[in-house]
């Protein structure tokens, strides 16, 4: 299991691709943040209680980056915005996001919606020279804004195309991972990536989380491991029982209800199968972080009511 190595990244700087920096000293919580929200975080010795901490990830119109003074406010633990979405930003805008984030009293921990649909990492045409530029300038992105982990799921750049021989997607998979992995390694970053198993409606690969831990085991790399996302779990039918067998490579959740369109969960939601996720997180000894993401007619209203449902979901689970 990979530790957040806290000392060492609390003397790092933000950093944009220009060359400015900011001390993240002067982020004030920083520290605190980061020791409370190490990567998938067990207590193997006393899991009788549930202790998670919330984020939103970036989904539909609304952008957490942009709203992070929001969900300070609203009490949730850490901001998790697309990677595709930051890399749109040039340079000018992107140090005032590191401001913005400096500014707030949550942190970007993790980011999710790796890489654009089109620029491919399976099939006949995977572009090494753009992906390797892209990975470069992403992963210090990511890095800039303090994530912890970068989530891998990226349907459209992973689907394998028809007539393609699914055993080379799946080593052009761990080809990329590897690629990845080592670019983090080398420029010695703290991310890590985790691999996101998507259902069959948004690609045809890894589609549970049995086959994205596979895929992690596979690949071999320090630097990758899995995140879970229970709508995906949920869509595919797949056992919760498998977080059991998974457990040492999670290093992050994500969660809206399945039973309302892919929304934040509201007050009264209480299905039978997310009790049964929270049970096993518990049992695990699960100390890490869960995302909503999800979507939204009404950000304001559905955020803070989402992170109060999972709230009592967690307290459920943890006086079962």
């Amino acid at each position: 299991m990979i530790q957040g190595r806290t000392e060492m990244r609390s003397r790092r700087v933000f950093r944009t691709e220009s060359g400015a920096t900011m001390n993240r000293r002067a982020a004030p919580k920083m520290q605190l943040a980061r020791q409370s929200g190490s990567l998938g975080q067990r207590d193997s010795v006393n899991p009788s209680s549930l202790s998670l901490r919330f984020g939103v990830a970036q989904f539909d119109r609304y952008d957490p980056l942009a709203d992070i003074a929001k969900l300070e406010k609203w009490g949730f633990d850490y901001c998790e915005p697309g990677v595709v979405n930051v890399m749109t930003l040039g340079d000018a805008d992107f140090r005032k996001a590191l401001k913005k984030v400096a500014a707030s009293g949550i942190r970007v921990e993790c980011m999710n919606c790796f890489l654009p649909a089109d620029l491919k990492v399976v099939g006949h045409d995977v572009n090494q020279t753009r992906l390797r530029d892209y990975l470069r300038r992403s992963l210090a992105r990511a890095e800039a804004l303090g994530a912890e982990v970068v989530s891998f799921g990226s349907g459209g750049a992973r689907t394998v195309p028809a007539g393609f021989s699914r055993e080379r997607a799946w080593l052009q998979l761990q080809d990329f991972l590897r690629i990845a992995g080592d670019e983090i390694l080398h420029s010695r970053y703290g991310v890590v990536i985790g691999i996101e198993a998507l259902r069959k409606a948004e690609s045809n690969i890894v589609n549970t989380a049995a086959e994205a831990y596979e895929l992690a085991v596979q690949t071999n790399h320090p630097k990758i491991r899995v995140i879970v996302d229970f709508f995906h779990m949920a869509s595919e039918g797949e056992n919760p029982e498998i977080l059991r067998r998974v457990k040492d490579y999670i290093v992050h959740f994500h969660l809206s209800d399945t039973c309302d369109g892919r929304t934040f969960p509201k007050s009264g939601f209480d299905s039978l199968t997310f009790r049964k996720y929270f049970s096993i997180l518990r049992a695990i000894g699960y100390r890490g972080r869960l995302s909503l993401e999800a979507n939204t007619d009404d950000f304001d209203t559905d955020a803070p009511a989402g992170l109060a449902a999972v709230r009592k979901l967690c307290a459920d689970a943890s006086s079962e």
